[in-house]
């Protein structure tokens, strides 16, 4: 495993191999359900599973993040607490875990299975499962005493093996959650091939209008074969509700505009990259420079303004963190 700490020596980010797989097959509707999948994948259901190594030399108190991964519309984390959350009474002594969306544009539900894999015997693995509504007010899912962290390192137990403890989450998103664009009965003419497998049914003329990179791409393109791009289905979800303005595109959040950023800017969506920058702008007074605030930490944006050569992102960051300006000249 390749552990990379990025903010805190007390949270750590790990970038670990997963086992992402898909399941199910999902069918075009006459209102193009956005991101629905043309192929032999659902990209409503996922498994992922996160691997841990050295657990038992993990700092006291740490916080630790899976890498992501998509399901639905949205992208997902786990986290884990090996000690138990610090901010709450009477849960040390266990490690606690948590199944998380990256951002709450979408407010999707949720069916999920949380489980602690027993690397000896299967049939022991401890495993949590329900259905939450995820929003800003109910922002996570899972045990703050999921198990007694003090049973994990009894090395008899099974849990650990070669100190790795593995965990593993199955996430369904609701259908009822699926955006749908009115299309008038017209059927889309192309559509876009993403990382996940899902294909996002689009119009050429509508992709070609909004994008510079798609009216040179499409061009002299000819034929029904899904064009391949970058980005997350919550991503293209988001860019063709705002080219159809049906329905309405959710509420902007910053986590929101973190991810759909990248994507905004490679493929030269003007117009909402704008509104993008424009709404980082209104929100610039909730940048901080403490690392324990995720979405907000301005280091983090910077980092992006810099990946992305944006300007006006670049200054906005650094009126909010002036004493990096010289790391950042």
């Amino acid at each position: 495993m390749h552990c990379r700490e990025i903010r805190t020596e007390r949270c750590i980010v790990t970038d670990v191999a997963s086992d992402s797989s898909f399941k199910d097959r999902q069918t075009p509707t006459l209102l193009h359900s956005v991101g629905c999948s043309g192929g032999d994948v659902d990209a409503w259901s996922t498994s992922f599973t996160w691997r841990i190594e050295n657990f038992s030399s993990l700092p006291s108190g740490v916080r630790l993040r899976s890498g992501s991964f998509e399901a639905g519309i949205c992208t997902w984390w786990l986290e884990v607490y090996p000690d138990g959350c610090p901010i709450f009474w009477g849960v040390g002594d266990h490690l606690s875990v948590h199944l998380q969306p990256q951002n709450y544009m979408w407010e999707p539900i949720v069916e999920y299975k949380l489980t602690l894999v027993h690397q000896t015997d299967s049939r022991r693995s401890h495993s949590i499962e329900g259905t939450q509504k995820f929003d800003w007010f109910h922002s996570q899912a899972g045990d703050y005493k999921f198990i007694k962290a003090s049973a994990l390192r009894d090395a008899a137990a099974g849990w650990l093996v070669n100190d790795a403890l593995v965990l593993k989450v199955d996430v369904t998103v609701g259908r009822e959650e699926r955006l749908q664009i009115d299309t008038g009965g017209v059927p889309c003419d192309m559509a876009l091939q993403l990382p996940c497998g899902a294909e996002v049914p689009a119009f050429r003329n509508l992709l070609q209008l909004a994008s510079p990179f798609f009216r040179g791409a499409l061009e002299d393109m000819n034929g029904s074969a899904p064009i391949p791009v970058d980005g997350s289905l919550g991503s293209w979800t988001y860019i063709m509700t705002d080219l159809h303005q049906l329905p309405e595109p959710p509420a902007l959040s910053l986590s929101g505009v973190y991810e759909l950023l990248p994507v905004v800017h490679k493929y030269d969506f003007s117009r909402l990259l704008a509104r993008l920058v424009a709404f980082i702008r209104l929100q610039r007074g909730r940048l901080l420079a403490d690392p324990d605030h995720f979405e907000t930490y301005v280091v983090r944006w910077l980092a992006l303004a810099e990946r992305l050569q944006l300007d006006e992102l670049h200054e906005l960051c650094l009126g909010r963190a002036p004493k990096l300006a010289p790391l950042y000249a």
